[in-house]
């Protein structure tokens, strides 16, 4: 049987959403077809990349896991040149009319970000170095990190599959990235609007739209006394939430009524003490699924998505999504669905709000074609069949 390496920076059950969801889910889907190895770190934190788990080699479901020691994590080192680019995006982004925002830094100071960003692991780049012959593809998952740029510098290109889970943020706009991308030639897009986010930054790439699959058995709904909103993932600034709760507070205060926020996930912020606001941390898949089934509307309010797992998630369970607008993949996911609404202000916020709520007989349609519209463009069957289709056009 045909070996195939999938390269991802964590690979743990604990870890939900993300590249790390993707990596794993495509393991599992190719499995039958081929041997499959994930090579990944010792790391679960992304925010240190400290070593919590034990080096070496473990099987799952038949799937090798590989996991090598981090030898260069997250410092304050890093967070100074973080800060630096993120003064020099904003100011690049106020001052310029046009796409051309790419920083132009000089190569070793953007190496030097990426590598120092973590999770930087010689020891898995040595294995790549000296096992990259034993597979026919190596499936190299998010562009973000040192896995993947100075990974794919350690294997034959030929052999290289990006799926860069790109969205348009600070890191994306660094040159050291195009230029290391553009040579490779077997790309794997989840959606349209983020193929097009890497063709405004990089210019023309190559690849096809792949997607990823999606569970879209119906769960029984959780049964609350009150109405909710619901947001799942990580309780981060950087995913949206501070304005997702200070919009909300002020929906209220405008708005009275037994309306509720549910959080859960990890917290990453301070979460304020509200009466109408719960935070239940992690929870089980089946919980996050009736918790889904059961919310008024779903509200997804980060800026950066390349595809948005659980918005997808929650629609499968016929609830209606309200997404951030400045984020195209999620503009993509309502506009082509017709199953939800878009807020680029905290006017658009409620005024969503109370049009999806005013009319029952409304709110259930628009579930409807929210589900229709996963049912129909990401199950599993057809995203494993786009994905053997691609691998084997480039073997």
């Amino acid at each position: 049987m045909k070996k195939i390496a999938i390269v991802v920076q964590r690979c743990h059950e604990s870890i939900v959403g993300g590249s790390e969801a993707l990596a794993w889910q495509y393991a599992t889907l190719l499995s039958d077809e081929f041997k499959v190895d994930v090579i990944t770190t010792t790391a679960l934190d992304y925010i240190t990349w400290a070593n919590v788990l034990s080096p070496g080699c473990e099987t799952k479901q038949g799937i090798n896991v590989y996991r090598f020691p981090v030898t260069i994590g997250r410092s304050e080192y890093w967070h100074r040149i973080h800060e630096r680019l993120l003064r020099e995006f904003n100011y690049r982004k106020q001052t310029q009319t046009d796409n051309s925002k790419l920083i132009p830094w000089s190569i070793a100071l953007q190496e030097e970000f990426i590598r120092r960003q973590g999770p930087y692991s010689e020891p898995m780049l040595s294995f790549l170095r000296e096992r990259s012959t034993d597979y026919e593809a190596i499936i190299f998952a998010t562009y973000l990190y040192p896995t993947t740029y100075f990974g794919v510098t350690q294997v034959p290109l030929s052999k290289v599959l990006l799926v860069p889970t790109l969205h348009d943020e600070p890191a994306a706009y660094l040159t050291a990235y195009k230029y290391m991308y553009r040579r490779i030639r077997s790309w794997i897009w989840l959606t349209n609007a983020e193929k097009l986010v890497g063709e405004n930054l990089w210019g023309e790439l190559p690849g096809r739209v792949v997607s990823m699959g999606v569970e879209t058995l119906p769960c029984s709904p959780f049964k609350a006394e009150y109405p909710y909103l619901l947001y799942c993932g990580r309780v981060d600034p950087s995913k949206g939430c501070n304005d997702l709760i200070n919009f909300f507070i002020q929906f209220k205060k405008s708005q009275p009524s037994n309306l509720r926020l549910i959080l859960t996930g990890k917290a990453e912020m301070e979460i304020p003490s509200h009466s109408d606001i719960e935070f239940r941390g992690f929870v089980s898949s089946e919980e996050k699924f009736q918790l889904m089934a059961g919310a008024s509307i779903f509200v997804m309010p980060s800026p950066y998505e390349s595809f948005s797992i659980v918005t997808l998630e929650a629609m499968a369970q016929r609830t209606p999504v309200l997404v951030n607008g400045s984020c195209q993949v999620l503009v993509e996911h309502v506009a082509r669905s017709g199953g939800g609404n878009i807020y680029s202000s905290y006017e658009d916020f409620a005024k969503a709000i109370q049009e999806i709520m005013a009319n029952q007989n409304h709110l259930t349609e628009t579930g409807e074609i929210a589900r229709k519209y996963v049912v129909d463009n990401y199950a599993f069957k057809s995203v494993k069949n786009n994905l053997l289709e691609i691998i084997d056009k480039s073997l």
